[in-house]
């Protein structure tokens, strides 16, 4: 997005150019979510919960996000995104997968809601974290996608190591 091509110009200068409006639009929407994640990668996290409410067909309401992302946008491996925003997804997604499984899994089940809550207090979850992750992120859909994340940064990680 940002790298100089020929004659000086990036393809967003290129877009600007450019006769189509939707090509200009669909770049200067990117530009402007890439400079919002570069800033802040966090932003990112927000988004991919409600990626997960919205796989979740969740009703209750999200905190606001501050992006407004499309589907093509939450490709499991996230290789549009910088690396900084790239990581704290992948970390998420890792806390996630962690809540999924011990909620899954039968000696968690019967623990008592507050000891259950200490389990993931220990592994590094809030309580408001946990909330949230188990009101959004428990359908089919969402636990495949926590997965595919978590499959698609070992395999970026693997292609960067070995080239």
């Amino acid at each position: 997005m940002c790298q100089r091509r020929q004659f000086g110009l990036t393809p967003l200068d290129r877009a600007r150019r450019a006769t189509g409006d939707t090509y200009r639009e669909i770049l200067e929407n990117h530009a402007a979510v890439y400079a919002t994640i570069t800033e802040e990668p966090t932003t990112l996290v927000a988004a991919a919960l409600a990626h997960c409410a919205t796989l979740s067909a969740s009703k209750e309401p999200l905190p606001a996000t501050a992006l407004s992302l499309g589907a093509h946008y939450f490709d499991p491996a996230f290789l549009w995104a910088p690396s900084a925003a790239r990581a704290v997804v992948v970390t998420w997604a890792q806390d996630v997968f962690i809540a999924q499984l011990a909620a899954r899994t039968q000696p968690f089940e019967r623990l008592p809601v507050d000891c259950g809550g200490d389990v993931l207090g220990f592994l590094g979850m809030t309580h408001y974290e946990s909330e949230l992750i188990a009101t959004h992120c428990f359908s089919p859909e969402a636990r495949a996608w926590v997965r595919g994340v978590i499959a698609a940064a070992v395999v970026v990680g693997a292609v960067r190591v070995f080239p």
